[in-house]
């Protein structure tokens, strides 16, 4: 695991790495790391909606991967929202950029459609949010740890229950 008192965007996570880049674009596994990247979303989005009640992108976003997931649109089709959750991302670091890191995360997150390595940037922004909301608290570090803590053990899960959702 990434030392989460050096943590930055632009280091990976070796650890995350190594069950991520085996995954092939369209095979069950893509799919399971897709639910995955929504799984990590979905730890911070409460706080987002907290803050934005009415911003239905993030959402929205959410549940065009679900639909993708379950092969009821075209990989093509669902990327063409993700430009829509930049777009918000881009505009919302400019007067709340601890909070557009969650909307990165979202970006990312149905992105993963696309590409699989987009999953590991979900996790990235995700604790980066963490990192930026939580600001000098001085359980901040801890929380980061937890949350990569999860973000691992939860994708070891799923990826050994292959079984699960799996198409028939």
């Amino acid at each position: 695991m990434v030392d989460m008192t050096k943590f930055t965007l632009t280091k990976h996570d070796d650890e995350l790495l190594a069950i991520i880049r085996p995954v092939i674009n369209h095979s069950h596994e893509h799919q399971i790391l897709a639910r995955w990247a929504i799984d990590c979303l979905a730890r911070v989005l409460p706080k987002f909606r907290s803050r934005y009640p009415k911003e239905v992108i993030l959402d929205r976003a959410v549940d065009t991967l679900e639909l993708w997931i379950d092969d009821k649109i075209k990989m093509w089709d669902a990327r063409k929202y993700t430009f829509t959750v930049l777009l918000l991302a881009r505009d919302m670091a400019k007067f709340d950029q601890p909070y557009s890191h969650i909307v990165r995360a979202a970006s990312h997150c149905l992105a993963t459609c696309h590409v699989p390595n987009h999953a590991e940037r979900v996790a990235m922004y995700v604790v980066s949010a963490i990192k930026h909301i939580n600001g000098d608290n001085e359980q901040m570090i801890q929380l980061m740890e937890n949350e990569r803590r999860w973000q691992i053990e939860h994708l070891n899960t799923l990826m050994s229950d292959r079984t699960l959702s799996q198409p028939t």
